[in-house]
């Protein structure tokens, strides 16, 4: 196959869908079709969940814009995305893919094709942004993102934000046949699939409210009494700030919750006193702060969490990733694709962290690592399981 792609007149055509009926129509089109793509504007600057602005889809040889502030319900559409029947086409989806869970009542989307993840084992580029694929595949196409900033929960919406929106879901829909088909051809059109199913399970999973503490960089600095304090102020956070729909780090940040742990403050004169606590949140989540700390006054030192180590300063670390690291390089060669995509530096941490930082009882409870799980695990991972309990 030669590059690049040919664009055809009626890439710019679209239709505004305000009705269920339309939105029914569009979503029977996309199951005679088998597929169908979709992009979506959000906000999300102000409030723990995205709010979402409009959808982008094409299917079955039409593309419309999908206004969910209209009187319609959608649905039709999430029956859609969470069922077997049809591929959903996204490109780096792991947004949509939170929005997509979070409107649909927690239902999971199925049979995704992610182009970006595409792109990467096929050869055209890893961790590739939307307009950089479009540059790459079509001759003289250079997409305008000058209105990605738009405010799209605001009504009317210009004929020029409507384009720009709609454009990325025409794009999409002549890409992914193009996509399919290198990706059979290279023989990794398998391990997309898995690889997008994957971001699926990332984006929707969640971890034990008692178990949030030991996502927090830096914990390791703590001791016992701290780290149980720090176990009760992180789940805390996450429930506040999806009450308040608002982002955690507007209640406080990970480098604020650590210095509460430390300091431990039991009364509003030493809250005043930490570093970086907003005074919004000091006068609105102040007491509930305190009442943490003086529950973690209270935990008997039985109960105390097992100190953590800093990775780094683990003894055998070095030698450990090294040997990932070769791992993970020799499966890269062997599938004719970058390192990266098979492990960053980060998976293999979170593969030895996992192994080296949590108890038995943890790792049952957690979510497992990438290196753990789908194509990798029965590629390499008994490789893996090998050197990491040397």
């Amino acid at each position: 196959m030669t590059l690049p792609l040919e664009l055809p007149e009626s890439v710019q055509q679209y239709r505004l869908v305000t009705t269920t009926d339309d939105l029914q129509d569009l979503c029977q089109q996309a199951v005679k079709c088998g597929w169908f793509a979709i992009d979506s504007e959000f906000v999300r600057e102000r409030t723990y969940y995205a709010q979402l602005g409009l959808l982008q889809i094409h299917a079955n040889g039409t593309t419309a814009v999908i206004d969910p502030l209209a009187d319609i319900d959608l649905e039709p559409l999430w029956q859609l995305i969470s069922g077997d029947e049809v591929e959903t086409v996204l490109h780096a989806g792991g947004e949509d893919i939170e929005l997509f869970f979070q409107q649909s009542s927690g239902r999971q989307p199925k049979q995704i094709f992610d182009s970006q993840i595409a792109a990467g084992f096929c050869g055209l580029g890893d961790s590739m942004g939307y307009a950089r694929l479009v540059d790459a595949l079509f001759d003289g196409v250079e997409l305008d993102k000058s209105l990605s900033r738009t405010n799209w929960l605001k009504r009317p919406l210009s004929d020029e934000q409507l384009d720009y929106a709609a454009a990325d879901a025409s794009y999409l829909a002549i890409m992914y046949p193009y996509l399919k088909a290198l990706c059979e051809e290279k023989g990794v059109l398998d391990i997309v699939y898995e690889e997008s199913q994957i971001q699926v399970r990332k984006r929707t999973q969640s971890w034990p409210d008692d178990l949030l503490y030991l996502g927090v960089g830096n914990a390791w600095q703590l001791n016992p009494r701290q780290l149980a304090a720090l176990k009760i102020l992180t789940p805390w956070r996450l429930h506040k700030a999806r009450e308040r729909d608002i982002p955690l780090g507007f209640i406080a940040k990970d480098g604020v919750l650590l210095e509460l742990a430390r300091r431990m403050p039991k009364n509003d004169d030493e809250l005043s006193r930490i570093p970086d606590l907003a005074p919004m949140s000091r006068k609105y989540s102040g007491r509930d702060i305190i009442r943490c700390i003086q529950q973690a006054e209270q935990v008997p030192e039985s109960e105390f969490p097992q100190t953590l180590e800093r990775l780094d300063d683990m003894e055998g670390y070095k030698p450990t990733f090294k040997a990932i690291k070769k791992a993970v390089t020799e499966l890269a060669e062997s599938l004719h694709i970058p390192a990266s995509l098979v492990a960053s530096r980060k998976q293999i941490n979170d593969f030895i962290n996992f192994h080296w930082q949590y108890s038995t009882q943890q790792q049952q409870r957690l979510p497992q690592p990438d290196l753990m799980v789908g194509w990798r695990q029965h590629a390499i991972g008994a490789e893996l399981q090998a050197i990491i309990s040397k």
